[in-house]
């Protein structure tokens, strides 16, 4: 029996698998499998929180459960004290790019920033008021601006070589003193969130040239990483998925910038140059693998990412690329009794669907495609939740009238599409 799901995030979980995406909250009431890989992201963690961190690309193809278990590692990290960043890329989302294509990540990674008491991202403002507050209280009402100022930096002081931070701490100083005069347009806000585009105006308003921009904003992330570290938290991870838009680029040379862009990334954390700080990449095999155009079409990093010559085939979940296979029949199956008992909770009735009936549905499911490889966990979850509400509201429906027949017709393949890009 399924455990009893809190009522808003029972809705908030129905409503997303329905629509055939991930939910934010609640995914530990239908996780099944994935034991191998969720102790890679577990170990992972501890040596993040010990001062090391981890790259790794997750490959799967679409609706295979990349998100899903990107989503459900998110909220274990937060609840072990971690603060996450997470984006998906997009055609204008990209690591680098002639039109702020990486700037635009940042922006989202910022955006998204959350930990266990902001879980829904938009962390990065109540961190700095937390900062500031903090530092007050502990040196009392009497402590003047100049003494909280020196207090942040001592803070932090262990930062100092990394690339801009001076100029990150004249913008945070700013900020602490915008926030104490209680001011509404706070300019190093805008600043933090990569809004702020004219050195001009950043020197004007902040006292420093330097803006976030497509060149840094990863060094940026480093900071924000240091900062975090230093205000009682165990680290960061960030999340970028939809890897397979930079596969999709047409122009190679927009490809090779970004995948030079990854290989910097990637080098920085698994050199050690980079403490507390891991970065997972989400992709199809397609994005990894291709020779012509995937990360194998960069030599640099098809010689870190390839299999060894001992591996045979074999899974391995320790390797810098993390294969999520197919889930099993059988987990497929306790899948499908997990979200028929949700649909009850959710509603408050009794379906009547056996597990019996359920092995039917599985059965049906699987004989009426090509290819079982054609179906996903998406696909078949989305497909009982629509099954489920209409006979919800059709009492007199017999369950397996509606399911005998029936055809899947899967999702087309993405990867089919070509992004043209004359971005150099």
């Amino acid at each position: 029996m399924t455990a009893t799901v809190p009522k808003r995030t029972l809705i908030t979980m129905m409503n997303a698998l329905s629509s055939g995406v991930v939910p934010r909250r609640g995914l530990e009431y239908i996780a099944v499998g994935r034991k191998k890989e969720t102790q890679t992201f577990v170990n992972d963690l501890e040596d993040t929180s010990q001062g090391g961190g981890a790259f790794r690309f997750i490959s799967g193809r679409f609706g295979n459960g990349k998100s899903f278990m990107t989503q459900m590692i998110r909220n274990y990290e937060m609840d072990q004290g971690f603060v996450v960043m997470d984006a998906d890329l997009a055609i204008n989302r990209r690591l680098t790019g002639s039109k702020k294509e990486g700037l635009n990540t940042y922006m989202e990674l910022i955006k998204n920033m959350a930990y266990k008491a902001r879980p829904d991202g938009g962390a990065m403002e109540p961190i700095l008021q937390g900062w500031v507050l903090d530092t007050k209280d502990k040196l009392g009402d009497s402590a003047t601006r100049e003494d909280i100022a020196k207090s942040m930096r001592s803070d932090v002081a262990n930062l100092s070589s990394l690339q801009n931070f001076q100029d990150f701490m004249k913008v945070v100083i700013c900020y602490m003193n915008d926030f104490l005069d209680e001011k509404d347009d706070i300019t190093a806000l805008r600043w933090f969130k990569g809004e702020l585009d004219l050195k001009k105006e950043s020197r004007k308003s902040l006292g420093t040239n330097l803006v976030i921009d497509d060149s840094n904003w990863y060094d940026i992330v480093k900071i924000w990483t240091g900062v975090v570290r230093c205000l009682g938290f165990k680290g960061m991870v960030v999340f970028i998925d939809e890897g397979v838009v930079l596969y999709k680029l047409q122009n190679k040379i927009s490809r090779s910038n970004n995948y030079e862009r990854l290989l910097t990334m990637f080098n920085d954390i698994m050199q050690g140059k980079t403490q507390y700080l891991s970065i997972y990449v989400c992709g199809t095999p397609e994005f990894i693998e291709d020779p012509n155009r995937g990360l194998y079409s960069y030599e640099a990093l098809r010689s870190r990412l390839v299999a060894g010559r001992y591996e045979n085939g074999f899974d391995n979940y320790l390797g810098p690329i993390i294969n999520l296979k197919p889930l099993t029949n059988e987990e497929v199956f306790v899948l499908l009794g997990t979200i028929k008992d949700l649909h009850e909770q959710r509603y408050e009735y009794e379906s009547g669907i056996t597990d019996d009936m359920l092995e039917t549905y599985l059965k049906t499911v699987m004989s009426s495609v090509v290819s079982s490889t054609m179906l996903t966990p998406r696909e078949i979850t989305r497909d009982l939740i629509s099954l489920l509400d209409t006979m919800h509201q059709n009492p007199d429906l017999e369950f397996l009238d509606l399911v005998e027949g029936r055809v899947i017709n899967a999702d087309s393949n993405p990867d089919d599409e070509i992004i043209e890009d004359l971005d150099v």
